[in-house]
C-alpha cells in the first residue's frame, strides 16, 4: 500500500499495513485523509515493528524434538515433571496438530510458554566420596505450559510472533488510559481536599493579625499553596498533553519506547534430578520474556517433524495431507 505524505510516495511493509489498519479502525481516524497524524503513527509503528522483529530473532534457532534423541538431549523431564507429562502435553496441543492436519508440511515450528518458579529445598549432595545430607539446594520447576503459536515454517512463526508483540503493545494503550483516568480522579479528590484545608488555614490566619500570626500557620499555608499549584500543573498536563485522541496518543508513546514494555533475557542453566540446579545437571537454554517491571514468562522455541508427530497422533499416518 502507498501512503502519500507531502506528495511523496511511501511504501509500507505488509505487517505495518495491518497494524496501521487495526489502529485506525480502533481509533476512528482515516489514514489517507489525516496525513499529518498518519505519518506520525506510521513512523512509530515502523520503529516498533523493527524492535519486535529483532526481539523474535533473539529466540534463535528452534530446539528439534526427537523421541529417539539420546537421553542427555531430552528436555522433557526438565521442562515438565516427566517425559510422560511432556508427551501428554504435546498430544493435547490442538495448535501443533492443526499444522499437520491442515498443511502438507513435514515440520511444525512452535513456541512453548511457561512460568518459571525457583525455590529452596533440603537434599543430598555428593562431594568426592562423601554424601552431605540436608543441604540447602536451589531447585527450579516450570508451570502453566502452553503451546501458544505454531506454523509450518520458521519464517511464518516469526511473522506471527512479531505481530503478536505488536498487538500486545497496542493493547497496552487502553489500560494506560484507564490508569490516567484513575490518576486524574484521585488528583481531583486531592485538589478538593487541599482546597478545604487551605480555606481552613486562611480563616485561621484572618483571625490573627498578619504580624501576630504563628509562623507555623503561615508556613502551612504557603506549603498548601505550592502543593495546589503542583496539582493544577499535573492536571493540566493530563488534559493538554496532545491534540491526538488519548488512545492514539498513548499508542504512539508506547510504540516509541517498546523496550520499556517488553524485552527478552537469555537464560542458561544446568538442572539435575528433582529439578535441582547443579553444575553437573542437564544443560537447558531458553528465554525469559519480561512484560513491564514485574511480569515474566519463560519461552522456548522448538520444532517437531511429521514422523515424530505420527507417534503422538497415529491418525496422521493415514491423513491424505501427509
Amino acid at each position: 500500500m502507498k501512503w502519500f505524505f507531502k506528495k511523496k510516495k511511501r511504501e509500507t511493509a505488509p505487517l505495518v499495513e495491518r497494524i496501521l489498519k487495526h489502529i485506525a479502525d480502533e481509533n476512528a481516524f482515516d489514514i489517507e485523509e489525516d496525513a499529518a497524524c498518519a505519518e506520525t503513527v506510521v513512523n512509530s509503528v515502523e520503529r516498533a515493528c523493527a524492535y519486535a522483529e529483532s526481539l523474535v530473532e533473539e529466540l534463535g534457532e528452534p530446539y528439534v524434538l526427537d523421541r529417539n534423541a539420546p537421553n542427555e538431549r531430552a528436555i522433557g523431564p526438565v521442562l515438565f515433571d516427566s517425559t510422560k507429562d511432556a508427551v501428554d502435553a504435546l498430544r493435547h496441543s490442538v495448535t501443533i496438530k492443526e499444522v499437520f492436519t491442515s498443511t502438507k508440511s513435514r515440520d511444525c515450528f512452535f513456541l512453548l510458554t511457561m512460568h518459571r518458579h525457583e525455590y529452596m529445598i533440603l537434599g543430598n549432595e555428593i562431594e568426592g566420596e562423601m554424601i552431605k545430607r540436608e543441604v540447602l539446594q536451589n531447585a527450579v520447576e516450570f508451570l502453566d505450559h502452553e503451546f501458544s503459536s505454531a506454523a509450518p515454517t520458521l519464517l511464518e512463526l516469526r511473522e506471527k510472533l512479531t505481530e503478536n508483540v505488536m498487538r500486545y503493545l497496542i493493547g497496552l494503550a487502553p489500560a494506560r488510559i484507564r490508569q490516567d483516568k484513575s490518576v486524574r480522579t484521585e488528583m481531583q479528590r486531592s485538589e478538593a481536599l487541599l482546597k478545604a484545608q487551605l480555606q481552613t488555614l486562611d480563616y485561621a490566619l484572618k483571625e490573627n493579625r498578619p504580624i501576630s500570626a504563628p509562623a507555623s500557620l503561615q508556613a502551612k499555608l504557603s506549603q498548601g499553596k505550592r502543593e495546589m499549584n503542583g496539582l493544577k500543573e499535573k492536571l493540566d498536563s493530563l488534559s493538554t498533553k496532545s491534540e491526538l485522541a488519548p488512545c492514539l496518543r498513548n499508542i504512539r508513546e508506547i510504540l516509541d519506547s517498546p523496550h520499556e514494555h517488553i524485552r527478552l533475557e537469555r537464560v542458561v542453566m544446568r538442572v539435575g534430578d528433582f529439578g535441582v540446579k547443579s553444575d553437573t545437571g542437564k544443560l537447558i537454554r531458553f528465554h525469559e520474556c519480561h512484560f513491564g517491571e514485574d511480569e515474566h514468562l519463560a519461552v522456548f522455541l522448538a520444532s517437531i517433524n511429521r514422523d515424530n508427530a505420527q507417534y503422538l497422533w497415529p491418525e496422521l499416518a493415514e491423513d491424505p495431507q501427509g
